[in-house]
């Protein structure tokens, strides 16, 4: 059993060596698949046809909206585009692992690699604080490092480094533990268990994107102040 990144191919472009690794061609099939199911999505809420796509499309569009405004109040309808695309790339990447045990590369999921998780972490931070500067100015922005006093600002600032590091942690200790089991499980029975696992790997895939993406909105509701009315 082996789920640690893989170097699938090493490409020397002039004095610069670029490496392919499993959890990079993981994310671009995740990224596809989910790009792809979107606008099919997308595409059947729109013309209304075929119902059945339609139907579960206006569905997630419902599920989406009334997960965002439950955390984020009506203001926060605008950053539902932002939330659904962080959930539907974390969650594909975290059920594409679903098929790691068939040995094919890519089939992998990118949640096992630290810098992948790091990197959504990363990318959910700077949304969190560009939207916080764009809304609150850039004055506002600073000023909440200070509050309550001058003093807090070693502790408002740590805080906010801690955030992105937690949610890195978080997400990949979570996925790469249950990928462990998952995996020695499909080595030692090859019949019935596994299913059984498969059904809860699918089941935690959601609540991780699920928990991830609703962290994400905690701490941009912290800095806006959505839910208390503030600025």
């Amino acid at each position: 059993m082996d789920i640690s990144q893989k170097i699938l191919l090493n490409l020397k472009i002039g004095n610069f060596n670029v490496a392919l690794s499993n959890t990079f061609l993981a994310s671009c099939i995740s990224a596809l698949l989910f790009i792809i199911i979107a606008i099919v999505l997308g595409m059947s809420a729109k013309r209304g046809k075929p119902k059945k796509l339609a139907y579960i499309a206006e569905m997630i569009y419902e599920l989406l909206n009334n997960f965002v405004k439950g955390i984020l109040g009506e203001k926060g309808k605008s950053y539902a585009p932002f939330i659904g695309a962080l959930f539907g790339y974390i969650m594909f990447s975290n059920l594409l692992g679903l098929l790691s045990p068939l040995g094919i590369p890519g089939l992998t999921a990118p949640t096992t690699d630290l810098s992948v998780t790091a990197s959504f972490a990363i990318i959910g931070i700077i949304y969190v604080h560009s939207i916080s500067i764009y809304l609150r100015g850039g004055l506002n922005y600073i000023k909440h490092f200070f509050k309550p006093s001058f003093f807090m600002f070693p502790i408002n600032l740590i805080e906010e480094i801690v955030k992105p590091v937690s949610l890195t942690v978080r997400l990949f200790g979570n996925l790469f533990g249950e990928h462990v089991v998952y995996e020695i499980t499909f080595a030692l029975i090859s019949f019935g268990v596994p299913v059984l696992i498969m059904a809860l790997g699918l089941f935690t895939g959601l609540i991780q994107a699920y928990v991830f993406s609703m962290l994400v909105m905690v701490y941009l509701s912290e800095l806006l102040e959505l839910n208390e009315g503030g600025k």
